[in-house]
């Protein structure tokens, strides 16, 4: 069978010209999703999940990495969305690279690395970058930022861009960065400490993804189908449903319920992480009597959406401050017992203790400057909790019980306490407790150690009942474990105020 080719310069003319002015009408551009992306770190050994969109539906997509030879497919749904699971290699500080393909069109990720990865989320004290605020510093941070070179090629981090949105929603802004002194002095502090700390001690890569913003309550990084069920809460206001269309972000509504969690939480779940850090509840003081259950579910629902089982949770503790905005001063303390209750609600959850953490100067400082303690106690959580590293002191001395005993100068208060196995740290100078009888009238206490236990009394107590530690607002403690962690504050009597 003999075939003719007919020439037909017009023909080809015009199929030139469709090709220059479609080059991909026929392929569909693909668009990576959230965090996909260069300088991504992709959690080790797991199977991790890359997605994006397509202008084509249902068209066919392929995947290929730089670490092994497979070809990976995956079908674009109707909505033109992709979505591959993709099993990674043990950690390794040797770039690699993604190559996303669908006909002629193709996208390569680079200078991607595989390692550890972990999410940092809540208001201002996890919000503030290693440069700090105006007005608020960060210890040292200029030595710090100069420092930060060493994890070049190491630790990345990524911000997720401010967007608050009244429904969810799939896509936000969100860049990798390698860390660099130029880079590193805007990532959020807390999260860089963690990120240094832990990549030193692991050995591996580490990416830190950022997404918090000032002045939020718990309320608003959690789903609607949760904050529809509390009390009080405006869901239909002009203010929520316009939260997306505010701009520049000072503006917005810090106390809104859900916004940010829809806009600024939901679009990056599919991405595999190992675990939460959260920072949050100086917007809450108002109301700790709801703090620890709205905490806990809002735990519950981020680990649900992630899919990834019970992914641990690390909280910190809410400075010592004056909290001008508190209706009652004693709500602090409750804020923070609320916080510790949240942890034991839950498993795999943790709270790390600031007590110390505060100059003299600082009681009218929201944004204390020790943030590198901050970051690196939220590291031995990780390490010692869900690492299993031996040897790693994460666990902070806790009240247990108490007993009253008669002594040769009056009756005495003996503390017991868990996690104070190296027992504490001094036997004279201890500040911060207080004591009362009967009358519920607190004194400042006298307090020594004996042992892994601790004694309380007062001279104007003659029948103590019950004993309080740093259970102010503003009220530093000295107190620590052997280790050097802080006695978290406490009470033992469960007084309304």
């Amino acid at each position: 069978m003999r075939i003719t080719h007919i020439f037909n310069p017009r023909l080809l003319s015009a199929l030139l010209l469709c090709l220059t002015l479609f080059p991909y009408s026929a392929q569909g551009r693909i668009t990576p999703g959230p965090l996909v992306g260069d300088h991504m770190v992709l959690q080790q050994q797991t199977d991790v999940r890359l997605w994006g969109w397509t202008d084509n539906a249902g068209a066919t997509l392929t995947l290929r990495t730089s670490w092994n030879k497979t070809k990976y497919k995956a079908t674009a749904d109707e909505g033109g969305r992709w979505e591959f699971l993709i099993p990674t290699p043990a950690a390794s500080f040797d770039p690699q690279t993604v190559t996303i393909s669908q006909g002629k069109e193709k996208v390569e990720l680079t200078d991607v690395l595989i390692g550890e990865v972990w999410l940092a989320s809540g208001q201002s004290n996890m919000e503030m970058p290693l440069h700090g605020f105006e007005g608020c510093p960060v210890e040292n941070s200029a030595q710090h930022i100069a420092e930060s070179i060493r994890y070049k090629d190491r630790l990345h981090f990524c911000t997720v861009a401010f967007s608050p949105h009244p429904e969810e929603v799939d896509t936000v802004t969100a860049v990798w960065h390698n860390c660099t002194p130029a880079t590193a002095r805007d990532f959020c502090a807390v999260g860089y400490f963690f990120g240094a700390r832990l990549t030193e001690a692991l050995g591996c890569p580490v990416g830190v993804i950022n997404s918090s913003l000032g002045a939020t309550r718990v309320e608003g990084w959690t789903p609607i189908d949760i904050v529809s069920t509390y009390p009080r809460e405006n869901l239909q206001s002009d203010t929520y449903l316009n939260a997306h269309l505010v701009r520049p972000a000072y503006n917005v509504d810090r106390a809104l319920p859900c916004v940010f969690y829809n806009g600024m939480i939901h679009p990056i779940e599919p991405y595999t992480i190992k675990g939460f850090l959260w920072y949050q509840a100086e917007a809450n003081v108002n109301e700790p009597q709801h703090y620890a259950t709205r905490l806990s579910n809002m735990v519950r629902s981020w680990r649900q959406r992630w899919g990834q089982g019970d992914l641990p949770f690390y909280t910190v503790e809410i400075c010592p401050y004056d909290y001008f905005w508190a209706a009652d001063k004693a709500t602090i303390a409750l804020m923070r017992e609320a916080q510790f209750r949240a942890t034991e609600m839950l498993p795999r959850m943790g709270m790390v203790c600031t007590n110390d953490l505060v100059k003299d100067y600082e009681y009218w400082q929201i944004h204390p400057c020790m943030k590198k303690e901050v970051g690196e106690r939220l590291c031995y959580w990780a390490l010692g909790d869900t690492y299993g590293m031996e040897g790693i002191d994460y666990r902070y001395p806790v009240y247990r019980s108490m007993q009253v005993e008669e002594t040769t100068r009056g009756k005495q208060v003996r503390l017991s306490f868990d996690y104070a196995d190296d027992g504490f740290n001094r036997n004279v100078g201890i500040e911060g407790f207080e004591i009362c009888g009967p009358d519920s009238v607190w004194h400042k206490a006298s307090a020594g150690t004996s042992g892994r236990q601790i004694t309380v009394r007062s001279d104007e107590v003659a029948e103590p009942v019950a004993v309080r530690y740093a259970f102010k607002s503003f009220q530093p403690g000295n107190l620590k474990g052997g280790s050097g962690l802080p006695v978290i504050p406490f009470r033992t009597d469960n007084f309304p105020k």
